[in-house]
């Protein structure tokens, strides 16, 4: 591996480890609301669900199908 190259690949590293050890702890109160009704959530049903509630992602999804398969009930 050329010098030059190897320059370029170690600085690439050691900016991505400033940026690990630079990026701010997670919050542990940070809060998650749905997209749709504004509702708190939590951040499992946050990143899950498409940042909305399940009842709201639910109902999209009911939606979507009526569309495209027609109202089958």
């Amino acid at each position: 591996m050329s010098e030059s190259k190897a320059k370029i690949l170690g600085d690439t590293f050691e900016e991505a480890q400033k940026e690990e050890n630079s990026a701010p702890a997670k919050d542990e109160n940070e809060k998650f609301y749905c997209s749709v009704c504004g509702r708190e959530i939590d951040e499992e049903e946050y990143e899950s669900y498409d940042g909305m509630c399940w009842e709201c992602w639910d109902d999209q999804l009911t939606e979507e199908s009526d569309d495209m398969f027609g109202d089958v009930m």
